[in-house]
């Protein structure tokens, strides 16, 4: 029988995540989860909290770390002893001394269509190779990008070469006779169509992603819609998206009046829109539009990997639909079950202060050095030096390394610990920086 009992603090909209979360553990207590009405739990007070709390609940009593607010309030009313928990829910079982399991996702909703642009001027040998690579990455579809213009002389070569490697073939013009050539050759996904070549849908084996006439907004591609389901051919809604600072939050209020509208019907959100049109680092835009695409329930995500710094966004999409889907179904913030997205910065933790430092300095005996970052520093010492720097310029005189392999080895450290520096990550003497996926974090 267990003699310890809880009652958890909480608010209506992380009740669930919480009562999921506590149920996957073996706890040495037994807990209530006491969900007070309201949506952020971390914006309630002690004193809100005292006054909804009932007199002498029994049992001790642990509110959200966030909270603010003395500890006193609650137990002078319900006279249970009362404690903060961690900040954020997904650290409880850390709290209690029990390692989190790590996170199975299911197959994820979001299916990724990656771009091969320009497809008419590349050769197959080259197409192919670009596919496998997406295909590595993550992608479930490729994407032949034809060109206004442009002959694709070898587009039924390609499509067949593709389906005899087992690719998902979709293909991306506005030419009638280009759609039907590679559906013809068994391409199975269509962009665009619209009231211009619409007629010719009912030709393509496979879905056509519909999209409004030009200029024409949602009531044109409600209308498309309607035209493709009365000829019986499956559609994909794709209202567009446009870029950032050029509309792009319009349109994706856009898609979400589409999903209000039609709940169950696929759509396709261009992601590449944003992520290639903006000279951003791309790693938390990919995660942010995936964020959205959970959020809204979109089937499809069209990316591309021309713009240098929208390099790798098909594996960065591949990566946060799991997180952002997980986030989702949970309904938990996309944080702290998985990290492999946090490549240019660190997770939380604890860390040394510049004081704890210095004591672990004044006990060093021997001549070998230590090498920490703390408090916006970097922190180098000995039984017979400490220097305390923001830069390892001026470090190597004041060491006067003669020995080469030494100099190597410290300059290779300092390095680390500078780039660390500039960039908020943790540094730990002699082992890597972590840099997420990049470096193989599998969270």
């Amino acid at each position: 029988m267990k003699t310890r009992h809880i009652n958890f603090i909480t608010r209506d909209l992380a009740a669930p995540a919480l009562a999921r979360l506590l149920a996957r553990h073996s706890f040495d207590f037994s807990y209530d989860i006491i969900s007070l009405p309201g949506q952020v739990a971390a914006l309630m007070t002690t004193g809100w909290m005292a006054r909804r709390l009932p007199e002498n609940l029994p049992g001790e009593i642990m509110i959200p770390g966030g909270c603010k607010g003395s500890l006193e309030e609650i137990h002078n009313v319900t006279s249970a002893r009362v404690t903060r928990g961690p900040v954020d829910l997904n650290g409880l079982p850390e709290h209690f001394g029990k390692a989190e399991a790590r996170v199975k996702y299911g197959r994820p909703r979001l299916k990724i269509v990656a771009e091969i642009v320009d497809a008419p001027t590349i050769s197959i040998r080259k197409i192919v190779a670009k596919a496998r690579y997406y295909r590595r990455a993550g992608a479930d579809w490729v994407d032949l990008g034809c060109v206004n213009g442009v002959p694709f002389a070898h587009l039924d070569e390609t499509v067949r070469e593709l389906r005899w490697l087992g690719f998902n073939v979709s293909v991306d013009s506005s030419n009638p006779e280009e759609l039907l050539t590679a559906g013809r050759a068994g391409a199975g996904l269509f962009l665009s169509v619209n009231s211009q070549n619409i007629h010719i849908a009912p030709e393509l084996d496979g879905k056509v992603v519909v999209i409004p006439d030009p200029g024409k907004g949602l009531a044109s591609l409600y209308k498309n819609a309607k035209t493709l389901a009365g000829l019986g051919v499956d559609y994909i809604l794709d209202p567009i998206l446009d870029p950032l600072c050029l509309g792009a939050a319009e349109s994706i209020a856009r898609y979400a009046a589409v999903r209000r509208k039609f709940k169950n019907t696929p759509i396709l959100m261009g992601v590449g829109n944003i992520s290639e049109l903006a000279g951003v680092d791309n790693i938390g835009i990919s995660a942010f539009l995936a964020g959205v695409c959970a959020e809204l329930k979109i089937d499809y995500a069209l990316t591309t990997e021309v713009a240098r710094w929208n390099r790798d966004s098909v594996r960065q999409l591949s990566i946060a639909r799991n997180i952002m889907e997980h986030a989702v179904y949970e309904r938990i913030a996309p944080k702290r079950f998985d990290n492999r997205l946090l490549v240019a910065k660190d997770a939380d933790r604890p860390r040394l202060s510049s004081r704890q430092i210095k004591g672990i300095c004044g006990k060093i005996k021997d001549r070998n050095y230590r090498i920490f970052v703390a408090d916006g520093f970097i922190h180098l010492f000995n039984k017979d030096v400490y220097i305390k720097t923001k830069t390892v310029d001026d470090i190597f005189e004041k060491l006067r390394v003669d020995n080469p392999s030494h100099a190597f080895y410290l300059g290779r450290e300092l390095q680390k610990a500078e780039t660390a520096l500039a960039l908020g990550k943790d540094y730990t003497q002699e082992k890597p920086l972590d840099w997420g996926y990049i470096s193989g974090n599998r969270r």
